[in-house]
């Protein structure tokens, strides 16, 4: 009878799996509720992070182009230059070198060169030069800043042009090449507040005309290209007796024309007085 009541072997009656199977459903589950935290299951996640801040930096350096795409086509163009040539030096050497650039370029209608220019800082016999702008011979004062002086000079007596005739047109053609010299002047000599350019006389007759350019009253000649204001090619004295090109050219040189005289300062410089009616009584300036 004992033999009857022995329990039976563990293996034999089943309950002995039952431990071993709860202790490996408690690991599964245990491994899946940790999967989440553990480092292989994060894998996935950062893959994605990194994938999502890949994305955003390539949005980024899109944008970066494209903004500076559309800043490149919004840029205005780059303004074209204000003159084909300009001088390579400064100071003196740059009014000489705009006086020896300039004057090549006007001719008579037989060809021949219709001046010779010199060019350099306000001084006279290397005396300083003051400017008087008399307005009536009781008021007149001096001009301020910095001076340029140009002179025009034919191969004639006192440098009268000895080619052709004396003329209206040839006047104008004069007045013409006295504005180029002025207007690069300003242009690129960053000093010179005014111009003045000595036109050569009439026959026989001593010098006694110039004209007289201030910056401020060319600034808009200035901030715009040359050819705009005077063609690259001047024009021939036939071309200016009448027409548009004689039109134009008076009514932007012609109040700048004066009568000059030149007198001795107490301190041994030289006055170079400047008027528009004549400077002496009787004075005939005559048609260059």
């Amino acid at each position: 009878m004992a033999e009857g009541v022995t329990p039976a072997p563990a293996d034999e009656a089943g309950g002995g799996e039952l431990e071993p199977t709860k202790g490996r459903e408690l690991d599964s589950a245990r491994s899946k509720e940790l999967a989440r935290w553990s480092p292989q299951a994060s894998h996935g996640h950062e893959t994605k992070f990194r994938l999502s801040y890949a994305v955003l930096a390539g949005c980024g350096i899109a944008a970066v182009i494209v903004a500076v795409v559309f800043a490149l086509a919004g840029r205005p163009p780059k303004p074209p230059a204000w003159s084909s040539w300009r001088p390579t030096q400064s100071g003196t050497g740059a009014l000489a070198q705009i006086a020896s650039h300039v004057e090549p370029g006007y001719r008579l209608p037989t060809g021949e060169q219709l001046v010779a220019i010199s060019g350099g800082p306000a001084e006279i016999a290397g005396l300083p030069v003051h400017i008087v702008l008399v307005r009536t011979p009781s008021e007149f004062s001096l001009a301020d800043g910095n001076s340029a002086l140009f002179t025009l000079s034919g191969l004639g007596k006192n440098g009268s042009i000895t080619f052709g005739k004396p003329s209206v047109a040839r006047t104008l053609l004069l007045q013409r090449e006295a504005l180029e010299l002025a207007l690069y002047t300003f242009r690129y000599v960053g000093d010179i507040d005014q111009v003045v350019v000595i036109l050569p006389p009439a026959p026989t007759r001593k010098p006694s005309q110039a004209m007289y350019f201030r910056k401020a009253d060319v600034k808009s000649q200035l901030q715009r290209p040359l050819r705009a204001t005077l063609s690259a090619k001047p024009p021939s004295i036939p071309a200016l007796r009448g027409g548009p090109a004689r039109d134009y050219l008076l009514r932007i040189t012609n109040r700048e024309l004066y009568n000059f005289d030149i007198a001795q300062a107490p301190d041994a410089s030289v006055l170079l007085e400047l008027a528009h009616p004549p400077l002496r009584p009787g004075a005939a300036t005559g048609t260059p």
